[in-house]
């Protein structure tokens, strides 16, 4: 396995265990909703982080190559435009 894509999935574990733990602290009679909503507001963070991550892994596997290197630095803005 590639380093990206070990880091990928160490990401998606992280995000499991966030929502693991929402999901534990609403089974309890008397939940933390403050806790739980702060954990999913985390987790929402973390999901989209991780789309981005895996978008750019995808883009450059699948496209950096065939980018012509007059256009890379092109490339390289369009990636720091699509991070925020």
């Amino acid at each position: 396995m590639n380093e990206d894509c070990k880091k990928i999935i160490d990401h998606i574990s992280r995000l499991e265990g966030q929502l693991a733990m929402v999901k534990a602290e609403l089974k309890k009679s008397e939940p933390d909703c403050d806790k739980a909503s702060d954990t999913l507001f985390s987790a929402s963070r973390s999901f989209a982080s991780l789309r981005q991550k895996f978008t750019d892994v995808f883009l450059k596997r699948h496209f950096i190559s065939s980018v012509p290197e007059k256009d890379k630095d092109r490339y390289a803005k369009l990636m720091a435009l699509m991070k925020g």
